[in-house]
């Protein structure tokens, strides 16, 4: 019987987690700057043109501003909490990360299938720091700056897009848990220091009469 209310209360809280994501969407889709204004008055660029298959014209194509494009991350910002990847519901993901010498951790492999994303833009919702956004390219265009993993031009589609920091190599990473365990035992020191200050500083306990 628990086991029966505990299935319950599972499968509630994730339509209720669903729900809240379609309401963010409803939201963002239903107010423009401010204003509310129902779907049908959104300003809807046209989604078919004569594509003769050159770069030129794929860049000239005109993008309506809901259009969920490419995955981009701000590689900067992220700070490897993998919330993406547990929202995404194809697993189009691979994440790792290293700890810097502050202890922190920097995504040091950050990939994306593209082929296998479906543009659902969830991990855009689960990200905390907005480091993940949809870009406005459409799947036929290209970019002069980007290149495939042999250094050639590709098409955006189908690529795992790659923005991890890299990994750290062995003599790296030796200095990384260096600085680190000496960051540690300063930080010890201090507080052992600032803890012996206020004792010394402390007044005297009073004596019972």
């Amino acid at each position: 019987m628990i086991d029966f209310l505990k299935d319950i209360y599972d499968g509630m809280k994730t339509f209720m987690v669903g729900m809240k994501v379609t309401g963010g969407y409803l939201k963002e889709n239903m107010i423009t700057e401010g204003v509310f204004q129902a779907p049908t008055d959104v300003d809807i660029a046209p989604n078919t043109v004569a594509y003769d298959g050159t770069v030129e014209k794929a860049m000239q194509v005109p993008i309506s501003d809901r259009f969920r494009g490419h995955l981009h991350n701000d590689i900067e910002r992220c700070i490897v909490c993998k919330n993406c990847a547990k929202a995404c519901p194809i697993d189009c993901f691979w994440i790792d990360g290293e700890k810097t010498e502050s202890n922190k951790l920097r995504p040091s492999r950050f990939d994306i299938d593209i082929l296998k994303c479906m543009y659902c833009g969830l991990c855009v919702f689960a990200c905390p720091t907005g480091c993940l956004t949809m870009t406005k390219e459409w799947w036929g265009s290209q970019r002069a700056n980007t290149t495939d993993a042999k250094g050639g031009r590709s098409n955006l589609h189908g690529l795992i897009r790659e923005f991890g920091v890299g990994y750290y190599a062995p003599d790296q990473k030796f200095e990384v848990e260096k600085k680190r365990i000496e960051i540690a035992e300063s930080k010890k020191k201090k507080a052992a220091r600032g803890a012996a200050a206020r004792a010394a500083a402390a007044p005297p306990p009073r004596l019972p009469r």
